[in-house]
């Protein structure tokens, strides 16, 4: 996939759209075919994203249920074929019958085959994650370049001897192939220095292993100007400070919907010259908000 920013002036209203609108988290707002009342109802949605696949061709219909992961190829069982999913690897869930929607992280602890999943219970989130035997669930996972999706239900609730849930063991699985260098939403704090030696505060709004876009005070630089990011950065308990080189590829005003400091403008930058450490780090960051929901 290749989502990007669609703006509300090139979605049609009150005709059947000939693409789906996905949010930022990669789900699904509209489905192909479907129509838009008002530029109003367009408005209310833009914090949480509108957005196209650009590589998708346009279509007038959807396919079936889930029909966004490998419309093309057929479903699967659980686990995928060739992989093993690690115990202690993050999973989203999303109750079905809950609204409005929110995703919620989760491990995996371990699986039962053609019994059930072992999950922990999400204790964070809004609304608290309530669950209930028999409520509908849909289970995300990362592993290796591809997104995993099934749907099960709540089996069991335990509490001893911590809190867990069995899932059904699902029927089948979707997989959806990540981009080549897919971007992850993020808020981090971060310091441009410019080729003068000059410091700005700036924060970072989206990341990938290649670039990021940040927000930072116009005097920053023009496109082509090179400038050296640094930024914290922590996975678990291993934490470091990023510094990286960068070229700026773009600069315009924040998108609609994107909060920005008074004055700042949007940067879109592409990373340089990085060590085999960097690319690590900025891999395992991006995968890590992928597997917890933060797609761009």
């Amino acid at each position: 996939m290749n989502l990007q920013p669609a703006p509300i002036e090139d979605i049609p209203l009150g005709a059947p759209l000939p693409w789906r609108i996905y949010d930022r988290n990669g789900y699904i707002v509209f489905a192909r075919g479907e129509m838009v009342a008002s530029r109003e109802q367009l408005e209310s949605l833009l914090p949480e994203g509108l957005l196209r696949d650009m590589d998708a061709p346009p279509r007038t219909h959807e396919q079936g249920e889930l029909a966004e992961f490998g419309e093309t190829a057929p479903p699967g069982a659980f686990p995928p074929g060739g992989i093993k999913p690690q115990i202690g690897e993050r999973i989203q869930l999303r109750l079905l019958d809950q609204s409005p929607q929110s995703y919620y992280s989760a491990t995996l602890i371990g699986y039962i085959r053609n019994l059930s999943i072992l999950v922990t219970r999400p204790m964070a989130g809004t609304p608290p994650f309530v669950p209930a035997e028999g409520r509908e669930v849909e289970v995300r996972m990362v592993t290796g370049n591809n997104i995993y999706a099934f749907r099960s239900a709540i089996q069991r609730i335990c509490i001893s001897p911590s809190n867990y849930l069995h899932l059904d063991y699902p029927v089948e699985v979707r997989v959806q192939k990540l981009r080549k260098s897919p971007w992850v939403r993020v808020n981090l704090g971060a310091t441009a220095t410019d080729a003068q030696g000059a410091h700005e505060a700036a924060r970072l709004v989206n990341l990938s292993p290649d670039g990021a876009q940040l927000h930072a005070p116009p005097t920053l630089g023009e496109p082509g100007a090179t400038l050296r990011l640094s930024f914290h950065a922590a996975m678990d308990d291993l934490k470091t400070t990023l510094n990286l080189e960068a070229t700026i590829l773009h600069v315009h005003a924040p998108l609609p919907g994107r909060d920005a400091e008074a004055n700042a403008l949007e940067y879109g930058i592409a990373f340089r010259n990085l060590t085999a450490e960097d690319e690590l780090w900025l891999k395992g960051l991006v995968y890590r908000n992928i597997a917890e929901g933060r797609l761009a």
